[in-house]
């Protein structure tokens, strides 16, 4: 990436050196838009009891979900004409992942004359921890003219490098035991935990902008901008937390609910909305 960036960086300068472009140094802050929502629906199987009249159903959902953070970002245009130009880009964009709705409900059918028996059981949010993705980007770019105001559009190949995420989930294993005298059921809980490798893959992805420059005197500029990132999915499996002092029934009850549970599936797509500042030489 040193290389590429080093050789980008080299061609685009050479018009600047002769004195046929323009370079604008720009640099942003604003806020994040993220797109990534997972509903997990889980339980551990189909439940024999023998006893007659006697059945268990049983079922758990939970949701991760990314909200916005703030974002700070750093570019570089080499203009060849006075419309047309190439852009260098870093951007960092923060954003944290919670859980909604993280509920396992049970319903036990029993014989006549006794009720079944029901049980909500609300467990606990996630403990999730992303860091701040830092995309490199290396786009076209496009400005009107005008002095005061110009309107821009910016687009190209995006790469993004390692996604730094983890998560402890809380998820229920099943009914593990029925109190007919109080009409109370026991459930079995663990935590799972979901996290990239140390060092996973980079991916190229895309992005587009588009943009609002006022002018600041001779050559500077406020400058207002939205743009879009997209990137391939990251798929992260789920792997059980202090799973070894198990007994042998949530032992068992565990196997079958991984088999059960999707992978995450994070999906690296936001929006964001930024303002900054850009100086022309």
């Amino acid at each position: 990436m040193r290389r590429v960036l080093a050789v980008l960086v080299a061609v685009l300068a050479a018009p600047v050196l002769a004195g046929a472009a323009e370079l604008e140094l720009a640099g942003y802050a604003g806020y994040t838009f993220p797109f990534y929502s997972q509903t997990f629906g889980y339980d551990s199987g189909p439940v024999d009891i023998p006893i007659p009249s006697v059945a268990i159903e049983q079922s758990g959902e939970f949701q991760l979900e990314a909200s916005g953070g703030l974002l700070f970002a750093g570019g570089m245009t080499l203009y060849a004409t006075d419309r047309f130009g190439l852009e260098v880009r870093l951007d960092s964009a923060d954003m944290s992942v919670e859980t909604l709705s993280n509920t396992y409900s049970v319903r036990v059918d029993l014989p006549e004359p006794f009720d079944p028996v029901l049980a909500d059981l609300e467990l606990e949010k996630a403990t999730a921890d992303l860091k701040a993705l830092t995309p490199w980007s290396f786009n076209l770019k496009l400005r009107s003219g005008g002095e005061s105001l110009r309107f821009t559009a910016s687009g190209g190949l995006s790469r993004l490098g390692n996604v730094q995420f983890a998560i402890d989930q809380q998820v229920a294993l099943g009914v593990v035991a029925v109190n007919l005298e109080t009409n109370e059921l026991e459930i079995a809980t663990i935590h799972l935990h979901g996290a990239s490798e140390e060092e996973s893959e980079s991916s190229w992805g895309g992005n587009l902008g588009l943009g609002l420059q006022i002018g600041l005197g001779e050559r500077g500029a406020l400058i207002l901008e939205g743009r879009g990132f997209f990137f391939p999915t990251r798929t992260y499996s789920w792997e059980p937390l202090d799973a070894e002092a198990l007994p042998p029934l949530q032992e068992a009850l565990l196997r079958r609910l991984l088999v059960r549970l999707d992978p995450i599936e994070f999906k690296p797509r936001w929006l964001q909305a930024t303002i900054g500042i850009a100086i022309r030489f």
